[in-house]
Order: structure tokens, then sequence, then C-alpha cells
């Protein structure tokens, strides 16, 4: 028989977890306050608020990583912040973003580039090769500052309700499906399609990190998620800060 690969859940109790949601939600708290900050530029005021997203994310990981090894013996490998395997956690993770990537191109921007309707207001409308080419660094930077967003929440996320959920009262799959739907219940968002896209991209996140027992493989995909919708699809729109 296999011995269990130690993880954070080993060490934590429920305390820790109910403080842990304290920073999170707190954090989200302020970031809130600055919804009514605007310039007379608009893409001034989205850059600002993505950039203040960025510093309430890193700051969760920084307290969260501080307060947790201040207390217990964890490991960077026991957080998920760190992979046995990194190639095969980056490939995994960006593979499974490049395939994302083609579908959004091919299924949804190019078509809708023609013929724009509804809530589609991409960043891009991909028409020509040109298009595409431009929007390759702006999609990079994107990424970049969203894999800070996205390590945060699968720390949240994987590292801890996941791992809370499978070690307490729950088969693997039910964990699985559980934490996709509490997915939602982290980021605050309850509209019905956010709350079935959510559960799509954390069943995804929570597979790759089941393969690669790490939240870096998860965090790339979530990150490619999100720098993909909002280049290609929803604009800044898509993420209410």
């Amino acid at each position: 028989m296999k011995e269990k690969k130690a993880n954070l859940i080993n060490y934590i109790n429920y305390k820790d977890v109910i403080i842990i949601f304290s920073f999170w939600y707190l954090i989200l708290f302020f970031t809130s306050m600055t919804r009514n900050i605007s310039f007379s530029v608009p893409i001034l005021t989205s850059i600002f608020h993505f950039l203040f997203f960025i510093s309430g994310r890193f700051i969760f990981i920084g307290i969260t990583v501080f307060y947790l090894s201040s207390l217990y013996p964890v490991s960077f490998s026991e957080l998920g912040l760190v992979s046995r395997n990194k190639k095969k956690s980056f490939f995994n993770g960006l593979s499974i973003g490049l395939v994302l990537m083609l579908m959004v191109l091919f299924l949804i921007n190019i078509p809708l580039s023609f013929s724009p309707e509804g809530y589609f207001s991409p960043l891009f409308f991909i028409k020509i090769p040109e298009d595409f080419i431009a929007s390759l660094i702006p999609l990079i930077l994107l990424f970049f500052g969203f894999l800070i967003i996205a390590l945060g929440e699968q720390l949240l996320l994987s590292a801890i309700v996941f791992e809370l959920f499978r070690n307490t009262l729950f088969t693997r799959l039910i964990s699985l499906i559980l934490s996709s739907l509490f997915y939602s219940v982290i980021l605050l968002t309850f509209q019905p399609e956010r709350i079935l896209i959510n559960l799509i991209v954390a069943f995804i996140a929570l597979r790759l990190y089941l393969k690669n027992r790490s939240i870096i493989s998860s965090a790339i995909f979530t990150a490619s998620y999100y720098s993909l919708y909002i280049t290609y699809i929803f604009g800044w729109e898509y993420l209410k800060y």
C-alpha cells in the first residue's frame, strides 16, 4: 500500500481555514472599495483596477504562506507552490491553455468579429493575421498578471477547499464536484452563466492539481482562461473588481 503523500491539510484545522477565508474576503472587500475610482481615460481605469486586483491576490498569498509557515512545518511543496516535475506541470497547464485559445479564436472571436453582437466586446477583433499578432503582447502581459491572481485562487481552492473535502467527508469525485461549485462562492460570482463557467474551469484546474500534485499547472491554465476571455471575448468587463 502506498504511503499517502503529506499535504497542507494534514497540518491545519478548521480554525485555520476560517482565518484564511477571513484574509481572502477581507482583501476582496478592500479591493471592491476601489470600484468607484475612475480616470478620464477608460483604459487607465481598467489597468488601475487590474493592478490593484493583482496586488490584493499577491498580499493574500504572502499573508497565507507566512501564517501557515509560522505555525506549522509546511514546505512549499505541501502548499502546492512547488512541483517535483516543473516541466510536466508547465506543459500540462499550458497545453490545455493553448487548446482553449484555439477554441476561443476559431469558435468565438473570429466568427463574431465580422458580426459583433450581445456581450461580445473583446480587446481585439481578429479579422486578419495582423490583428492576432498585435494581440499577442497584451495577451502575454495579461497572462503574467493573471498568474498571480490564479495562484491565490488555486491555493485556496485546490490546496485547502478540495483537500479539506477529500480528506474529511467525501470521495474524490464528490470533492471535485463540490469544490468546483464552491469556486463561485470563493469569487463571489453568482450569475447562472458565470457559475457554469466557473464550474468547468475549476473542475479542469482541480484535475490538473490531482495529476501534478501542485497548483502550478492549475494556475497556468486558470491564468490562460482569464487572459483569453478578456482579450478575445468579453474585455475588461469580464472581471468585476
